[in-house]
């Protein structure tokens, strides 16, 4: 189960103009971005929760870290 989401809204930059909800990445995730970027926090970033017609959006970041964050490959839409 997810936890719950930032009571904030982010701007995502994968995204149009709007502000988006963005939730704790899952288990999956985490271990993704570890190996990516040779971390150990994956488990503590957070992933954009809009979807479009293609499916989920592929931003993840470290909250409010915008400029660490990433777009997962497509095999996690």
């Amino acid at each position: 189960m997810r936890e719950a989401r930032v009571s904030d809204y982010i701007h995502c930059p994968n995204c149009d103009d709007k502000l988006h909800p963005f939730s704790r990445v899952n288990r999956t995730e985490a271990a993704h971005i570890n190996e990516e970027r040779g971390v150990t926090d994956g488990h503590g970033w957070w992933r954009c929760e809009n979807r479009t017609a293609k499916g989920r959006c592929l931003w993840v970041q470290p909250h409010w870290h915008q400029a660490k964050g990433f777009s997962l490959p497509e095999s996690f839409r």
